[in-house]
C-alpha cells in the first residue's frame, strides 16, 4: 500500500471526544443493557451518572452498588424532578414504554433512547412528536454507527478513499442464544427488529436512502415459539449499487465455518471487518477491520475500542456535545431514526407479503 494512503488509514476517525462540561445522566431502567453497555462507557469516558429508576427497585439498587451511582429514585416522578433540564435521561426501556415515559419527560429536557424508537414506524412518529411538542433535544441508541470500525469506515468513505461504493454485503452464521431472553416468544417479528435494524441504521448513515426494500424472515426448528431468527434482506439502491444482508442466527456446527463479516466495496478501495463479538456471543472477541485502496495490499487496521462499551459512551458524547454547541450534528437524532424505523416496516411489510409467483408453463 501506498504510504500516504497508509497513513490516512491509520489516521481514521475511530473515537469521539469527550463534552467539556458533561451533563449529570439519569437512568430510567437498568437491566442488562446498562449493566454491561451504559455504565462501563459512561465510566471509562469520564460521564457522570447521578441516579438511576428502574420499576424493578431491588435491581436499581443492586446496579446503584456496583456502580457507584448516588442516587436510586422510589419513583418515576422523583427521577424527572432530579434530572430536570440540567441533565441528561437515558431511557433503557422496552418498546412498548417508551412513548408514555416521553410524554412525561420534562420541557426543554435532553434525552437519549434505547433502539428501537418504539414498536414499529407509526408510534415512532408519535414519539417524535411528543419530543417536538415538548422542545425536547433526543437521540437514539444507533450505537452501531458509533463503533470504532464504523466510524473508519464511515471517515474512509467521506474523505473518498473508497470512490464510489458499489457493493455492501452483511454475511451472519453465527448461534445467537435466543433463550436468553424471555420476552422474545411474545413479538410478532424478532429478526429483523431487533437485530438487523442496527445495520439498515449503518447502512443508511453511510449511503442514504434506499429507493426500496426486498426481505424475508424466516423461524427454525429450535425456536418453534418464535416468530424468526433470520432474514435476508436486499436493499434498493438502483443499478449501481448492491446492497445485500444474510442473516442466519441459528448456525450451530461451528466454529467450523462460523462467519460474521461486513464487507464495504468501492470503486478505488474496500473495507472488510470481521465482526468478532458476534461469532461467539458468550466469548466474544475482538472486531477485525481490513482495508485496501486500489493499487496496493489488504492491511491491518489497529482498532482503539470495541462496539461494548465504547460505542454506548460515543452515542451520549455526541448528544451532549450538540446540545452544548459542540458538535453541529447530531448523528443519531430522533428525526433521522425514524426513517430507520419506516425501513424496518418496510422490511417486514415485504416479508409478509412475499415474492412474485412465477407464472406456470
Amino acid at each position: 500500500m501506498p504510504t500516504d494512503a497508509q497513513s490516512l488509514f491509520l489516521g481514521l476517525q475511530q473515537t469521539w471526544p469527550t463534552p467539556a462540561n458533561p451533563r449529570p445522566i439519569t437512568l430510567l431502567g437498568a437491566g442488562g443493557i446498562v449493566r454491561d453497555g451504559h455504565l462501563p462507557a459512561y465510566r471509562k469516558m469520564g460521564l457522570p451518572v447521578s441516579g438511576v429508576f428502574d420499576l424493578n427497585a431491588g435491581v436499581a439498587h443492586r446496579l446503584a452498588a456496583d456502580f457507584d451511582i448516588p442516587v436510586v429514585h422510589e419513583t418515576l416522578e422523583a427521577a424527572l424532578v432530579a434530572c430536570g433540564t440540567e441533565g441528561v435521561f437515558d431511557l433503557a426501556l422496552p418498546p412498548a414504554a417508551i412513548l408514555p415515559t416521553v410524554e412525561r419527560l420534562p420541557r426543554d429536557s435532553v434525552a437519549l433512547i434505547q433502539k428501537p424508537l418504539g414498536p414499529d414506524g407509526a408510534t415512532a412518529r408519535r414519539i417524535v412528536g411528543a419530543l417536538d411538542a415538548r422542545s425536547i433535544i433526543a437521540a437514539t441508541n444507533f450505537q452501531l454507527r458509533f463503533t470504532p470500525s464504523m466510524l473508519a469506515i464511515r471517515d474512509a468513505a467521506r474523505r473518498g478513499l473508497l470512490g464510489e461504493i458499489v457493493d455492501i454485503e452483511v454475511r451472519l452464521a453465527v448461534y445467537m442464544p435466543w433463550e436468553l431472553w424471555s420476552f422474545i416468544p411474545a413479538l410478532d417479528a424478532v429478526e429483523i427488529p431487533l437485530h438487523s435494524i442496527h445495520y439498515l441504521d449503518w447502512i443508511r448513515s453511510l449511503v442514504g436512502e434506499p429507493r426500496s426494500v426486498y426481505a424475508k424472515a424466516v423461524g427454525h426448528p429450535r425456536y418453534p415459539d418464535q416468530a424468526d431468527a433470520r432474514s435476508s434482506i436486499i436493499l434498493d439502491y438502483g443499478d449501481r449499487l448492491r446492497c445485500a444482508l444474510s442473516l442466519n442466527h441459528t448456525y450451530s456446527f461451528g466454529p467450523e465455518h462460523v462467519e460474521a463479516t461486513i464487507r464495504v466495496e468501492g470503486t478505488r478501495g474496500a473495507a472488510h471487518l470481521t465482526v468478532g463479538y458476534l461469532l461467539d456471543y458468550i466469548h466474544p472477541a475482538p472486531e477485525k477491520l481490513e482495508m485496501i485502496v486500489e493499487g496496493g495490499t489488504w492491511t491491518d487496521i489497529p482498532l482503539r475500542g470495541e462496539r461494548v462499551p465504547d460505542a454506548f459512551g460515543f452515542v451520549m458524547a455526541n448528544l451532549q456535545r450538540h446540545v452544548a454547541g459542540e458538535d453541529a450534528v447530531l448523528d443519531t437524532d430522533v428525526h433521522d431514526s425514524v426513517r430507520t424505523m419506516a425501513l424496518v416496516d418496510a422490511a417486514l411489510t415485504s416479508s409478509r407479503a412475499g415474492g412474485v409467483v412465477p407464472d406456470a408453463c
